[in-house]
């Protein structure tokens, strides 16, 4: 069973990094792109260190407190009347409804991994469970 959870631990980390990573390589045209590239690369990178124990620990608060950053932009981000994502980027509001639901999701996936981040067991075999 164990290995089984570490299997899913190991694809889900795996897919959420490969994801956030395509989500910033497509910000490149957008026409503030370096915030962007950094919150879509950002949390790509903490969910390949998530899957080492030891390192995730080290970094546990740095999980929320970017967390909360990202809470706070997507807060700050929401477009002020709600127009939908739109099929394409005819309004502003379009604009911002995207940019806000990427920042909660990227807000949501470190608070999770924060949530469940384990105490380092020194005794394990393996520095990856």
């Amino acid at each position: 069973m164990k290995r089984i959870i570490l299997g899913l631990r190991l694809l889900v980390n795996l897919t959420l990094a490969a994801m956030f990573f395509l989500f910033a390589s497509v910000q490149f045209n957008d026409p503030d792109p370096l915030i962007w590239v950094l919150a879509y690369s950002l949390t790509a990178v903490l969910s390949l260190l998530f899957l080492w124990r030891l390192i995730a620990e080290k970094l546990k608060w740095v999980y929320l407190g970017i967390a909360l950053v990202m809470f706070i932009g997507s807060f700050l981000q929401f477009p002020p009347t709600w127009e939908g994502f739109g099929a394409e980027m005819k309004t502003e509001n379009n604009e911002l409804a995207r940019e806000s639901i990427g920042l909660l999701l990227c807000g949501l996936v470190l608070l999770i991994q924060f949530a469940t981040i384990k105490p380092y067991d020194s005794g394990s075999a393996s520095n990856t469970n």
